[in-house]
């Protein structure tokens, strides 16, 4: 099924997802990784939330999933700043 968004939420969409991207550790990046986290924002989409802070949500429980966070990794930041 095609969705058609605006050029608005295509605008809030891509931005979301270079965002989250930007944040994935360089040993964890992979083409399988992203496509998981475009899934999740066409998701949000297809729910009706389609703010650039809805697809960032999206993106990030994804990336949180894949990349579980060290304990006392807010010390460092690593790896979501």
């Amino acid at each position: 099924m095609l969705l058609n968004l605006d050029q608005n939420t295509l605008a809030y969409m891509t931005a979301a997802l270079e965002d989250v991207c930007k944040k994935i550790p360089p040993g964890k990046d992979s083409s399988e990784l992203r496509k998981q986290i475009a899934d999740a924002m066409i998701a949000s989409a297809k729910a009706y939330r389609r703010s650039f802070s809805d697809f960032e949500e999206a993106g990030m429980k994804v990336l949180e999933q894949a990349v579980p966070r060290r304990r006392f990794a807010w010390l460092s930041g690593w790896p979501f700043r």
